[in-house]
């Protein structure tokens, strides 16, 4: 019965899709312009495709480029209950205005745990932004997960791609895994195929047949080092510290399977795996299955993610480690890429030495989207 609906409910999920774009080319809904460069990271599907690490390395190059960042997200999993949140490091005291995982969820936490600028969360992403730039003094924002919150006007949309689960069958919810029909694929000004070393050729063909002429890159998640929590501060550790070590391997994440091919790539011997759903908020009695699982093994690893929500619990000094990972793309083209942000947001204000505000860069038009 499910099935038999997937498919007539996937084509109604798509047309609707469709026709909301086609509203926001024509103008019959308004996008809100700030006056400041925004630029989108986001992608069709479900699940994850690296957009937190996407988001934090685009952060930090602009950051890096003379920019006054701030990345703006929803906070998924967090409770923040309409209210616009700057999200606080892991470990932090609450404070007014400042959120932590229960409020803004773990992402947002990991972000402002790693991104020297500041993390805005809130379900109204323009409200978000316009606090970033006013009460934050944002002059650029990396919009996270924006591709379909087309709300908020942005002068450039990287798009992500999984390159082992690609498009999918290329239908869009419940029958298939895309949030929009491959069509919308067109609005991108670049995509990268992600957690791959070289895009798959039938999908590399895919993209360029559904977005002609949109710039194509590649990047890959590379394990940077282990991290530990002790007490408010993340400590890093070497790679080598789990290699030949039994492991109970613990994940919160939508497709979690490349976590546990990396801890095997990184010589883990895997005793147990415990899979949690995406953004879930560990309980006493999560912890305590954790922690009896773990008197069979010498340490607990998890996701960074899953980290900034286990820190809470005591586990044995040095027992709970966590993979940091990073967005890494080849030297050329991370280059590449940014020259083509810089084309649309302009040079950085600081730079431009007239300490105002940047004006965005102009914006093709997007194609309407078809079938």
């Amino acid at each position: 019965m499910v099935r038999a609906l997937a498919a007539p409910l996937g084509f109604a999920f798509g047309a609707i899709a469709r026709a909301r774009a086609a509203a926001f080319d024509r103008g019959f809904l308004r996008r809100v312009e700030l006056d400041v460069p925004v630029v989108s990271i986001g992608n069709l599907s479900v699940g994850g495709t690296g957009k937190t690490p996407a988001a934090l390395w685009l952060g930090r190059r602009m950051l890096e480029s003379g920019w006054a960042p701030a990345i703006v997200t929803r906070g998924y999993g967090g409770n923040a209950s309409g209210r616009i949140l700057v999200a606080g490091r892991a470990g932090e005291p609450p404070a007014d205005g400042r959120g932590g995982v229960e409020e803004v969820g773990d992402e947002a936490v990991l972000l402002a745990e790693r991104f020297p600028g500041i993390v805005v969360c809130g379900a109204d992403r323009v409200a978000a932004a316009r606090h970033a730039v006013e009460v934050g003094g944002a002059d650029l924002v990396v919009l996270d997960d924006g591709f379909q919150h087309r709300r908020l006007a942005r002068v450039f949309d990287l798009v992500l791609v999984d390159g082992g689960t690609g498009l999918g069958n290329g239908a869009t919810l419940p029958a298939g895994p895309l949030r929009e029909p491959p069509s919308a694929l067109r609005r991108a000004d670049a995509i990268v195929v992600t957690k791959v070393e070289a895009i798959p050729p039938s999908l590399e063909r895919e993209i360029a047949r559904r977005a002609p002429g949109v710039p194509i890159f590649v990047a890959s998640l590379e394990p940077r080092c282990m991290v530990a929590a002790e007490g408010s501060e993340t400590v890093e550790r070497p790679l080598a510290e789990i290699a030949g070590r039994t492991v109970v391997a613990v994940s919160g994440l939508a497709r979690p399977d490349s976590f546990w091919e990396l801890l095997d790539r990184l010589g883990a011997r895997i005793v147990e795996v415990m899979e949690y759903p995406d953004h879930h908020l560990f309980t006493h009695g999560d912890w305590q299955r954790i922690g009896q699982a773990a008197r069979g093994a010498d340490l607990v690893v998890c996701t960074e993610k899953d980290l900034v929500k286990l820190r809470r619990f005591p586990f044995a000094r040095g027992g709970l480690l966590a993979v940091r990972v990073d967005f890494a793309l080849a030297a050329g083209a991370e280059s590449s890429l940014l020259e083509h942000v810089a084309l649309r947001t302009g040079p950085a204000p600081r730079l431009r030495g007239d300490g105002g505000r940047a004006t965005p860069g102009s914006r093709r038009p997007a194609p309407e989207p078809g079938a």
